[in-house]
């Protein structure tokens, strides 16, 4: 069996820089658009570790959310409001270029020679990196859908201050992406109370901050159609070849098999012969006993 056995379909594995340092010496094996062995495992690298920059900056958006949430003064919502912008473009810079190399990983597995292992291992980091991808931006699209639902809730609440009398179409006015700025705006300047003109500023950041959330989810779900689709393709390239793997294996298996069988009947026919042989000669040797006997 090569040393590049295949890996389990999905199982993340990280390729440790000594192997990587160790394959590019050994030599250019290449097979991917031209590309070694050691230049594969540095990008496989290279993706894991932007996967882990998406996840924390996840964590970094999600605390500010929550600070978002609750903050009381325009200073405070502006800073948070910029911080979370930064975040999320960089999010998203990062989830693009990982989109890329992994379209730009499966082109050059088209050209992969089939039938060998360090094709199928190449398949298989493949689609445990997608999957991989797949996961991480599913958790960050789950999180900004539950922040989107969060800001909703605030800005209706805190809406219903200032218009406790306020009905179920100004709340979907107020909640559309399109009207619900120019709906507020309208409101704010009929408005004389500063309580109120505060409350209507903070709905006004929230509506900005919905807008950012529903712009980053709908960049999530395009991205999530094109990885998918990779993801499935490599699968079913992986499939093919460990379904051929093991007819090979079914093939030898019962090639062996019949080889023991044919050595099992070679073997009892010798044994049989070698019988026979013996009780020719046990025959012979009574009839010349007897026959001595007679002519005495």
């Amino acid at each position: 069996m090569s040393t590049y056995e295949s890996l389990p379909p999905h199982e993340a594995v990280e390729i440790p820089m000594e192997r990587i340092e160790s394959e590019s010496q050994a030599g250019p094996s290449t097979g991917g658009g031209g590309q070694s062995l050691g230049e594969f495992f540095k990008e496989v690298n290279a993706i894991q570790e932007m996967i882990r920059n998406i996840k924390e900056n996840m964590s970094g958006i999600e605390a500010l959310h929550k600070r978002t949430l609750v903050t009381v003064t325009d200073d405070e919502s502006s800073r948070m409001s910029r911080q979370l912008d930064l975040l999320i473009s960089e999010t998203s810079r990062i989830a693009g270029q990982i989109s890329n190399k992994l379209a730009l990983m499966e082109q050059n597995n088209k050209v992969l020679p089939t039938g060998q292992d360090q094709t199928q291992m190449r398949l298989s980091h493949h689609a445990t990196l997608a999957k991989s991808f797949i996961d991480t931006m599913t958790t960050y699209r789950r999180m900004q859908m539950e922040n989107e639902k969060k800001y909703k809730e605030r800005i209706v609440r805190q809406f219903r201050i200032v218009k406790p009398d306020v009905t179920q179409q100004d709340i979907d006015q107020l909640l559309n992406e399109e009207s619900g700025p120019i709906f507020t705006s309208q409101i704010l300047s009929k408005t004389q109370s500063e309580q109120s003109r505060a409350i209507l500023t903070e709905v006004q950041d929230r509506q900005r901050d919905i807008i950012r959330i529903e712009k980053s989810i709908a960049e999530l779900n395009k991205m999530f159609s094109e990885v998918q689709a990779l993801v499935l393709e490599e699968d079913n390239k992986v499939k093919k070849m460990t379904e051929a793997t093991n007819a090979i294996q079914d093939d030898d298996n019962q090639e062996e098999q019949v080889t023991r069988t044919t050595m099992k009947v070679k073997k009892k026919w010798k044994i049989i012969g070698l019988i026979l042989l013996l009780i020719i000669i046990i025959v012979a040797v009574t009839l010349a006993v007897v026959l001595t006997q007679n002519n005495g």
